[in-house]
């Protein structure tokens, strides 16, 4: 399988049901469908959703591209590809506008903003914060010798602690049990509706609709309540924190400062998403490693450079950031198929990330395929996304992983319990069970 152009103009894909197309499917396993058509089709799939022989909006097809050039190409060709989605506008609807769902010219003037804030030099002011953090973890209650924990749930609360101290200066722990419990609940709902082939306007009071509202207004109850403490300080008590630095940011080409809702936004992107993929890639690489013995004990033994190649390992196998789509806005090609103008265009890291074309024994984990040379193109691998629209986090997640995982690996062995890892694709990548691992002290 390779980008080679091909004489056929439509892609092929799955028949999926007459009626339903391929919702059911994806519904059922996402995950597992994705792998099936791409073994099955090659690196351009076409997805029906709804009936076949409908039109737009009752029934849309959807291409999947899957080869490393194609993913370049999406990502990387804004005047032809653009954000305005069904996914994106679901997001939109959950969390607002703020770096992760805006588009256009409100979106370069955010990043613009933004920015400085997540500079190498910005985040390496962390590194403190997180280390502390990650002891904390290491001497949580019921984190002892021999004792069986959840390892999501710890990593969970580990970034949310991070990312509550690196933005307001303070630890939120009495929030977050209600965000653990809050952002499965957002995930399921937002796939649910950009699930839908029809999307009636959330102002129709539907039961799902009454469900997005109650959990949209939760979780801004929350972002307020902890902006409006931190708001109450003193000028002195306040200190050097992200918040404070979204206040004062400005767009350095107008001198533009984020509106309130903006900073409301960006605060509930940071604490939501930046948590949420963070935890996850730790959670799939302390799996692994808790599976792999002898990768372990040379990833324990502290080598940076071996730290990080096991983290780039456990995202290649379990990206966080598994999907993500755009939209033609002109007729274009992918790998020799005809995409229409109006065409949503998806890319999975997920499948990209075991192309065996680029990555021999894919199913297999091997940090050593992140040491040394290696010779892949730029887009086989993208657990950040890539092109302008990059996740501007890299950095601090990047750090903030490698801090846990040197912090844990040193004080414990990690013996992962269970053979297979069930997984839930929501917005994230989320394990579907906890993850169970014992401690063993070293």
């Amino acid at each position: 399988m390779t980008a080679q152009s091909t004489a056929r103009a439509s892609a092929p894909g799955p028949a999926g049901h007459p009626f339903l197309g391929m919702a059911p499917a994806f519904k059922r396993d996402m995950l597992g469908t994705l792998m099936a058509g791409f073994r099955d089709h090659g690196d351009v799939v076409a997805y029906q959703f709804g009936p076949r022989w409908g039109r737009p909006p009752l029934s849309v097809e959807v291409i999947m591209a899957h080869h490393p050039d194609a993913v370049h190409e999406v990502l990387t060709t804004g005047r032809t590809f653009s954000r305005r989605t069904t996914g994106f506008q679901v997001l939109t609807e959950l969390i607002g506008t703020g770096l992760l769902t805006s588009d256009g010219d409100v979106w370069l003037r955010q990043r613009r903003t933004l920015q400085p804030l997540f500079t190498p030099r910005r985040v390496a002011g962390y590194t403190e914060l997180m280390t502390a953090e990650a002891a904390r973890i290491a001497s949580e209650p019921g984190v002892e010798s021999g004792s069986t924990v959840d390892l999501h749930q710890l990593m969970q609360l580990y970034t949310l602690r991070v990312v509550s101290r690196a933005l307001f200066g303070d630890d939120v722990d009495e929030a977050v049990p209600e965000l653990q419990r809050l952002v499965p609940v957002l995930g399921d709902l937002a796939l649910a509706r950009a699930l839908q082939v029809v999307r009636p306007s959330l102002r129709w009071p539907t039961p799902r609709a009454r469900r997005i509202v109650r959990a949209r207004a939760e979780q801004y109850a929350i972002v307020d309540r902890i902006i409006a403490k931190h708001a109450s300080r003193g000028a002195g008590e306040d200190g050097d924190n992200m918040l404070s630095r979204l206040v004062a940011a400005r767009d350095p080409e107008t001198g533009q400062p984020l509106s309130a809702a903006e900073i409301r936004d960006q605060v509930l992107v940071f604490l939501l998403a930046g948590h949420e993929t963070t935890a996850g890639a730790l959670t799939f690489t302390l799996y692994l490693l808790g599976r792999d013995p002898a990768a372990q004990e040379r990833v324990a033994a502290g080598d940076p450079g071996l730290i990080r190649a096991a983290l780039m390992e456990g995202m290649r196998l379990y990206p966080p950031a598994y999907s993500t789509e755009r939209l033609a806005d002109v007729d274009t090609t992918l790998s020799g198929y005809h995409v229409p103008a109006g065409t949503r265009v998806m890319l999975s890291s997920y499948v990209t990330h075991r192309h065996p074309e680029f990555w021999p024994d894919p199913d297999r984990f091997d940090p050593d395929r992140f040491t040394g040379g290696h010779d892949r193109p730029r887009y086989a691998y993208f657990p950040f996304g890539g092109g302008p629209r990059s996740c501007i986090g890299e950095h601090f997640a990047l750090l903030e992983a490698a801090v846990l995982l040197r912090t844990v690996l040193a004080r414990y062995r990690i013996e992962a319990l269970d053979e297979r890892l069930p997984l839930t694709p929501m917005i994230t990548l989320r394990p579907a069970e906890p993850v169970r691992a014992v401690l063993h002290p070293r």
